[in-house]
């Protein structure tokens, strides 16, 4: 009686071995897919994320077509993380510009992006939701953008709002790791985006510490020129121009004025006579346009400090424009540091940091004349309209 009880056994135990081999031999198989973020979410499995306009919104766990409708380098954040860019299907006209003349070139073709869904601070929702967009990204501190995704929501569009103004004080490295941190959440990938975080505040902590002991009579006065078209030249005031060189122990002249830029004309910039002159790359010219004075018509800038010392740079161009938040922001504030100070940064290999943090961010090899360009962006590259 007892040997046809051990075949029963037997047959059942390989009745379940074949089972199992059909089903490619694992018992423990995920049916739905491979995870599609760090914290093992599945592919199918929605997220609900908490933007920066205190709004929950639920994306889905796969997300294959975005549009960013306002003009902020949220693209640059979106392709650190994800490593590509071909699911970018919409961006506004100055962000594409960027885009395309700019290191996210290497990650994807940007010359298929729509942008005609914007024109100017007009956002055409229909033609946003003609895109088929699986979420959208915006800038909650644009009125315009705020008012177009309250429409797109309300036709079942997921967005996910984005602040310019997380940093009352203008610190760039705090918004770029906020973006980072919101963008990880929509994404599963929060793991990458504390260690981006904790890169921005070691490379705070290591600026600092190095200028900790400038005394008054070895800081500079500098002022950067948050756009300069030739007609018209704005001065950086008290948030991102003011972060950017107090942290790194210079004087913004410009401090006083109470926003993030305004009209100043040479009398202006004169009186102020700053050590050092900084261009952004915003802007079509180069610091030897204004050393020789073939920038503006009939504006002359020779008289000044920065000229006659030869003291004027301009901000690089990598993923986007150095001087505004972006996922560069760690390297801005280390070349910031080490244009003003190249003496007390002497130790900072500025290429290598940069070539480094491609690599491993962004999974892009810089070359030489990749550098060259990152620091003499191109006129071509300036912000488009």
């Amino acid at each position: 009686m007892k040997h046809p009880n051990k075949m029963l056994v037997f047959l059942l135990a390989a009745a379940l071995l074949l089972s199992l081999a059909a089903c490619g031999g694992q018992p423990n198989a995920n049916p739905q897919g491979p995870s599609n973020g760090e914290d093992g979410n599945q592919q199918t499995a929605e997220r609900t994320v908490t933007d920066d306009q205190g709004t929950q919104v639920t994306v889905p766990g796969e997300i294959n077509r975005v549009v960013i409708i306002s003009t902020v380098p949220l693209a640059s954040v979106y392709t650190m993380m994800t490593g590509e860019a071909d699911t970018i299907v919409g961006l506004t006209p100055a962000s594409k510009n960027a885009a395309q003349n700019s290191f996210l070139s290497k990650l994807g073709d940007f010359s298929q992006v729509e942008s005609s869904f914007a024109q100017g601070e007009t956002v055409n929702v229909e033609e946003v939701a003609g895109l088929k967009p699986d979420v959208v990204l915006y800038n909650t501190a644009n009125a315009a953008d705020t008012e177009a995704a309250g429409q797109l929501t309300a036709m079942g569009i997921p967005c996910v709002g984005f602040s310019t103004g997380v940093s009352k004080t203008g610190n760039t490295i705090e918004t770029f790791t906020r973006w980072a941190e919101l963008m990880g959440q929509m994404l599963g990938k929060e793991n990458q985006a504390q260690a981006l975080a904790d890169y921005g505040r070691q490379t705070i902590e290591m600026v600092q510490e190095k200028v900790a002991g400038l005394t008054p009579s070895q800081q500079k006065t500098a002022l950067i020129l948050n756009n300069y078209t030739g007609t018209t030249i704005l001065a950086a005031g008290n948030t991102f121009g003011s972060y950017w060189l107090t942290t790194c122990g210079a004087g913004n002249v410009a401090a006083s004025i109470d926003k993030p830029a305004a009209p100043v004309d040479l009398e202006q910039i004169y009186a102020w006579n700053p050590d050092v002159l900084l261009l952004n790359s915003f802007s079509a010219y180069t610091p030897e346009d204004i050393l020789n004075n073939t920038a503006g018509e009939g504006q002359d800038w020779s008289g000044l400090k920065a000229v006659q010392n030869k003291q004027v740079y301009k901000f690089p161009l990598g993923v986007y424009y150095w001087f505004a938040p972006c996922s560069d922001s760690p390297l801005a504030l280390q070349w910031v540091a080490k244009t003003l100070y190249p003496e007390l940064f002497a130790d900072l290999d500025l290429d290598q940091e940069i070539r480094d943090y491609y690599q491993k961010y962004y999974g892009i090899t810089l070359t030489d004349n990749d550098l060259k360009t990152l620091y003499a962006p191109p006129a071509e590259s300036a912000m488009a309209s």
